[in-house]
């Protein structure tokens, strides 16, 4: 029997029992991995399991991230690409009801968005509204269940840091106009006193980055340049020899595939240790360097008095503007002072 009818004859059984075990995991990993490739056909028999099983063991949602961030991230040409068809192709699927209901949905969309080089922003857009929700709503979103609504952990901190900085997101700390205005519909929309210490730092370089880098949504490169820049990054070489060399392990479930490439790129793990001290020290150079114009006055104003008084959150972002920028408009120094009294 071909490994496809094996693999056919798998899936069909355990869609047909609708549940996912420890040991069904197992055999879909020694079935999808061994080669380090997951196929087109394999991706769609992962998503087409886990439409069909209600009842899923916690091995699976690793399983279920591993395969496809491989399948999306790592399976196309160039590397790290995901275009704007494949994009669809995982939002069709992970929406399929709508909505981003499930913890290994949620990861995913973060796993894709964190380890491409570029991708349209839908995707972490659909990622932030879905933590967005949870914080919000948490008893109606499956990954939330039985936390305190309205409150913003350190863990939600982490997530939304992590999409945003992406290193898929263009210009390293640079923030869009959406992304600002939906953290700061996030801020209005929980408990200051509550809200976890960590929030109000992010919060406050984030805006400063969106102030001082203003820009639309990202344009994705053209895919022959990107494959044209990852060849003179690699030399040719590419990474197929590092998926092959790992794929083996993970089909015994050995490893988890993340871990495997943060202990292989060195870069990327560089990357995550230094990123907070990166970000003060961008958002510090930017606000020197720069000039809030007057209509990125205006927004600011604007975002800052839809409701009264200001949040924690909100000092901290006009005391970092004032303590940072060499120049302030009259209608924002305004409200620094009355921040500040």
């Amino acid at each position: 029997m071909s490994e496809a009818a094996v693999l056919d004859n798998l899936v069909e059984r355990i869609c047909a029992a609708g549940r996912i075990s420890a040991e069904d995991v197992l055999a879909l990993r020694r079935q999808v991995f061994p080669d380090g490739v997951v196929s087109s056909t394999e991706a769609a028999a992962v998503f087409r399991l886990d439409a069909a099983c209600a009842e899923k063991c916690p091995e699976w949602t690793r399983f279920y991230v591993d395969a496809l961030t491989d399948y999306f991230v790592w399976q196309a040409e160039p590397r790290g690409y995901v275009d704007q068809a494949r994009a669809r192709q995982l939002l069709d699927a992970v929406l399929r009801d709508g909505r981003v209901d499930a913890a290994s949905e949620l990861e995913l969309l973060l796993t894709v968005v964190h380890w491409c080089v570029e991708c349209p922003c839908e995707l972490s857009r659909a990622a932030l509204d879905a933590v967005r929700e949870s914080v919000l709503r948490p008893d109606a979103a499956a990954f939330g269940a039985g936390r305190e609504a309205a409150v913003i952990t350190a863990a939600d901190v982490e997530l939304i840091r992590r999409l945003i900085y992406a290193p898929s997101s263009p210009g390293g700390i640079t923030i869009t106009r959406e992304e600002a205005e939906l953290l700061f519909a996030l801020d209005r929309e929980t408990d200051p006193a509550r809200n976890h210490h960590s929030w109000a730092d992010l919060f406050a370089k984030a805006i400063a980055s969106a102030v001082m880098f203003p820009r639309g949504a990202p344009q994705i490169p053209d895919a022959a340049e990107l494959l044209r820049r990852e060849r003179e990054a690699e030399g040719g070489r590419g990474i197929g020899g590092l998926l092959a060399g790992i794929g083996k392990a993970v089909a015994g479930g050995d490893i988890r595939f993340r871990e495997a490439y943060e202990e292989a790129d060195v870069f990327g793990r560089e990357r995550a240790g230094a990123q907070r001290a990166r970000e003060d020290a961008q958002a510090r150079e930017a606000l020197r360097r720069e000039t809030v114009t007057s209509d990125e006055t205006a927004w600011l104003v604007d975002e800052l008095q839809r409701s009264p008084g200001f949040s924690p959150a909100e000092c901290r972002l006009l005391a970092f503007i004032s303590a940072n920028s060499p120049s302030i408009d009259p209608a924002l120094q305004q409200l620094i002072a009355e921040a500040a009294a």
